[in-house]
Formats: C-alpha cells, structure tokens, sequence
C-alpha cells in the first residue's frame, strides 16, 4: 500500500502548490540569488556484501544547479585513486573495473576479500596527497520467510510484493531491501523507500512492501508515467513476473545514510521541508558511505499460488 499511499501523497502536494500559486500570481516577482559555489569534495560509495568482493564508486561532487551529461560525468569521476579493503588478516586492493550495468560504470572492485556475516572491514582510499577511511561490519543474515503478491487497487495485471521475515529478538536491527525482475533488470534495484529498523517491531513478524526498483542502466524515459495515464507506473510488478528479493541486514550508521538519503529524496523541492543532513562514515573531509549487507535471497514467480487480497 506504500505505493498507492505515496502517488494520493503526490496529487494533495499538487494541489497545495496549485492553490497557493493561485493566490501569488498576482503578486509575483523576480528575484535573483547569489549562490556560493559549493565547496569541493570526494564522494564515496563502497559496500561489501556476503559472498561478495568488494566495490567503491569514487566521484567528486557537483554544485545544486550544474548541468549533468555524459561529459560531467566524465568529469567527475577519479580513477587514479589507490583503494584498499583490510579484514585484520588480509589486504585487497581494489582495481578500477567497467561495466556498463552499473551508473557510474567505472568502480573499483576487488578480487581477493570477499564479505563474511560477523566480520568487520576496512576501507583506505588515498588520492591526491589525502587519505580517507572507513570502517564496517556485516551483522548476521536474516532469512526471508515467504513472499506474497497483492493487486494494486483497481488493476487486475500488477501490484506489489509484501515481504515477510522474523526480526530477531534483540532491539536494533537495521535492514535495506533489493529486487531484481527477470528479463527486465539488469542488477538488483532498490525502490524509493528501501530502509527498515525493528523499533515498533521488534522480535516480531516483520512486513515489507516491495515495488519494483528503477534501474540505473534503463533508459529514463522507460519510468517516466502520466499520473493520469492508463499505462501502469514503472514501480508495478506483473502477474507472471520472476522477481528474486534480496533482504540485506545493514549495521546503525549504514542504515542512518540511506535513511538520510531518502529523506532528502522525499523532501526535494518542498520549501517547508526541514534540511536534512547526510549522515557519512567517511573520515577525511569525504562524503559518503563505506557499509556492509548481510543479504539473503528468494525468488518467487507471480502466480495465483501467493496472490492475497487486502
């Protein structure tokens, strides 16, 4: 229902905008901001998984108001930077690898460490005389327990997935949630909303509403739906859809990064939202996370066999 909560969310904003232009047309004038440019920084996204080695995005970042194409891209990316991962017992160094599949599709990926559930890891990046670092921890998987599927309100082809896990009995569990659809993404997405933590249920049955993610490698148009059109939103699943979940377990300060990150997502371009500042775990005057997943799978397909009604 999150989906359906979010899009009647989205048209009272609407119409809440609409009304107070309405009442300032009248009243309108032109004002021009001197904005200072913004102070330049390394941005960092790495994560290891279970079973996994090692990957780190290194870019720098840009101002609020600056133009993004294939060419700011290039220039944003640093790919002479000296990575490294540490467990305590061995070291890998991670090499600069493309692949199209991924946005950027140049990351430093390792070869050598891959991630293990109650294992902590160290990150070292050194670039341009600066030396930036991080620790981690993966905590214990948590398994998923069953996978339902349920129609989306007036539709009879697609809905949503409901997500179903036994949270542990110890307060303070964190969780971020993937999807991938088979024959239609390219890697595992995560959707708008994708972090959870047990404070309202701990120790209890946890219930998680899945949509489809956006893909980074799709083209943007292919999510781009009318409100108001008949054409289904790019979150819907499909009855016949193979869709696979994978549940990550994530420590505190992972958890309190993407939760800042989708925070500022909801509240880009409300003027009455709070600011928000991006949560990081980055030492050395970097942004960014450096986190890790404890990850387990379930690949489910839609048929009638797990269709619930609401």
């Amino acid at each position: 229902m999150k989906g359906i909560k979010l899009i009647i969310k989205h048209i009272k904003v609407s119409f809440l905008f609409l009304s107070l232009g309405i009442l300032l047309i009248s009243c309108e004038k032109e004002i021009t901001l001197d904005l200072p440019a913004s102070t330049p920084k390394i941005v960092i996204e790495g994560a290891i998984e279970t079973n996994q080695y090692p990957y780190v995005y290194i870019t720098k970042n840009m101002g609020y108001f600056d133009n993004v194409d294939t060419n700011t891209l290039k220039d944003i990316l640093i790919t002479d930077a000296i990575v490294t991962v540490s467990n305590g017992i061995e070291t890998d160094s991670l090499k600069l690898v493309y692949n199209p599949k991924y946005v950027p599709p140049l990351r430093y990926e390792g070869n050598k460490i891959k991630g293990q559930a109650g294992m902590s890891y160290n990150l070292k990046i050194e670039h341009n005389g600066k030396v930036f670092e991080s620790a981690t921890t993966i905590p214990p998987i948590v398994d998923i327990d069953s996978i339902k599927f349920s129609y989306r309100a007036e539709a009879d082809t697609f809905g949503f997935l409901w997500v179903y896990f036994q949270d542990p009995p110890e307060l303070g569990n964190f969780y971020r949630i993937f999807s991938k659809v088979e024959g239609k993404d390219s890697v595992f997405v995560h959707q708008t909303y994708s972090t959870g933590d047990d404070k309202l249920v701990n120790g209890q049955l946890f219930e998680y509403t899945v949509v489809r993610g956006k893909d980074p490698a799709m083209p943007s148009e292919n999510y781009e739906t009318d409100m108001n059109s008949d054409e289904p939103p790019y979150w819907a699943i499909f009855v016949g859809d193979k869709i696979t979940v994978k549940l990550c377990s994530i420590d505190a300060i992972h958890f309190e990064f993407w939760k800042s990150v989708e925070t500022q997502y909801s509240s880009n371009g409300n003027p009455f939202a709070a600011p928000t500042t991006l949560k990081t775990n980055i030492s050395g005057d970097a942004l960014g996370i450096w986190g890790g997943y404890a990850a387990s799978f379930d690949t489910v397909t839609v048929t009638e066999d797990i269709i619930i009604d609401l």
